[in-house]
């Protein structure tokens, strides 16, 4: 059993994440903590968890509240762009939108006492080379981690990172993906860091190369012919439709690319994708267009540079076993009658 920290800004498949590793016989999770991101601050990243976690009825699991803003960023009307998108979708889908990353209600329970920097470094040094960080957000508690205690490069099992492109394009600019541009210093920072990790870009997420992998309505139909009373089945097919449709009319992708919970089943079962040999891999800072990208050093160049090759970079996924093995574990959910 893979025991994992799973890091997340609560966006539509961070959900979906908490979800599939709350319930996955082959996760220990031994907690979640929140970064600012592309949900909103960080009380509604928060509180989305701890409503999903109680949704899952896994109120044991703690969440600590980490990174109420990156390192450094990027302008404040860029940062903002998550939520100029929703308003720019509003005259298409007009009420559905409601259901889009909605505020967060009161949860039953409060957060964690102690920031979720905190909680990482403590819960691997306590248990060296067990755990396996698991990134879906922006990487600004990851690397201020990192910093804070520098065995913990050693300490760390491993590193599996949501973010980055190569080569499909950006979604935030054509070069840069949102987690990476998000906060690139940061994000430089764990990329840079000597510690076996998996990168998983957007070329097997959201690109229709990968479209097995990606939820449609099809899917949820085909869940719900099969489930009886299964409470969380009942919220992602009440919730997610509208996600399904922003990805094919906004993004013309064939469904919902479900990137955050793939990054997860990647902890215990990195045979789901086909990787690149250990690479070095570097973050842009500079610029407007290619702040954010990541570049990966595979070839012999004649500047100084490069570091570390600890970096296994995701170029494809079985995504039908994939989809089976998210089917599987949102049955789990199934209420015994």
């Amino acid at each position: 059993m893979e025991r994992i920290i799973l890091d997340v800004d609560s966006a539509g498949d961070d959900i979906l994440a908490v979800l599939f590793a709350a319930a996955n016989p082959n996760l220990r999770l031994e907690g979640v903590t929140t970064v600012t991101g592309a949900a909103g601050p960080i009380e509604q990243v928060t509180n989305v968890v701890l409503n999903t976690l109680a949704l899952a009825g896994r109120d044991d699991i703690p969440v600590h509240a980490g990174a109420w803003r990156p390192i450094v960023g990027n302008a404040k009307a860029d940062m903002e762009a998550p939520v100029h998108f929703e308003k720019r979708l509003v005259a298409r889908f007009g009420d559905r939108l409601k259901k889009f990353n909605p505020p967060a209600s009161t949860p039953s329970r409060q957060a964690t006492p102690g920031h979720a920097v905190d909680f990482i470094i403590e819960t691997v040094m306590a248990n060296p080379g067990e755990i396996t960080l698991v990134t879906t957000g922006p990487l600004t508690n990851a690397a201020m981690a990192l910093l804070q205690e520098p065995r913990l490069t050693e300490a760390l099992k491993r590193l599996l990172v949501l973010g980055g492109n190569f080569q499909t394009p950006g979604n935030i600019t054509p070069l840069s993906e949102y987690n990476i541009w998000a906060d690139p210093e940061a994000s430089r920072i764990v990329l840079n860091a000597d510690v076996d990790k998996i990168l998983v870009p957007l070329d097997i997420c959201e690109d229709n190369r990968v479209a097995a992998s990606m939820l449609t309505r099809d899917d949820l139909a085909d869940m719900q012919a099969g489930a009886m009373d299964n409470p969380v089945l009942e919220m992602i097919a009440d919730s997610f439709p509208i996600y399904i449709d922003i990805w094919r009319e906004f993004f013309d992708l064939v469904g919902f690319p479900m990137d955050d919970v793939i990054t997860v089943a990647l902890a215990f079962d990195p045979g789901l994708a086909t990787t690149t040999e250990p690479l070095f891999v570097d973050v842009v800072l500079d610029g407007r267009i290619a702040r954010g990208q990541t570049v990966a050093y595979r070839g012999r160049q004649l500047l100084p540079g490069g570091g570390p090759k600890t970096t296994r970079i995701c170029t494809d996924l079985d995504g039908r076993r994939f989809l089976d093995m998210f089917k599987q574990t949102v049955a789990q959910y199934e209420r015994a009658a």
